[in-house]
Parts: C-alpha cells; structure tokens; sequence
C-alpha cells in the first residue's frame, strides 16, 4: 500500500479560491493549479494541486497570506489517494 507521491491536494472553498491561491504560489516559485478535488467524486470540490515536495512550504506560504488551507491528499504513484495526517 502507498508508494511515491506524485502529487499533492490541498483543499479550497471554491473554484476562484483555489484559483487565486494558485497565482499566489506560483508568483512565489511554486508549481501550483487549481483541479477538481480528487476525492469528491461527482461532488462539486476543489483543491489546489501542487508538487509533494513543496506541500509544507505550500501550507506556510498560504496560511501566511490568509488563505484557509482544507483537508490535505496525497495521490501515489501506484493511483491510490490518501489523506494526509496534518
């Protein structure tokens, strides 16, 4: 069970938010994207994709600026999806 991480998905309230966390990211060096919350489903959530690697710095940089950061996956290499312990 488990693997690599491949990729890493923080939590938003919305599409913009996720989207507007997304520009602030990048212009501070990260690769980030706002997607289509893995876990939801057919649900109507979303989340800001980012590099495993830089999930940490990631959550610091958004708590820094007042964004609210939700509930955090990570998606192995081998396809599964797990939440990470916070």
């Amino acid at each position: 069970m488990g693997g690599i991480p491949l990729e890493a998905y923080i939590g938003m309230r919305s599409l913009t938010y996720a989207q507007r966390a997304a520009r602030f990211l990048t212009g501070k060096g990260l690769a980030a994207s706002a997607a289509r919350a893995p876990w939801s489903g057919t649900g109507c959530a979303y989340a800001l994709r980012l590099r495993p690697r830089d999930l940490e710095q990631g959550k610091a940089l958004l708590r820094q600026a007042g964004f609210v950061p939700g509930s955090v996956y990570i998606r192995e290499k081998d396809g599964t999806l797990r939440e990470a312990v916070p």
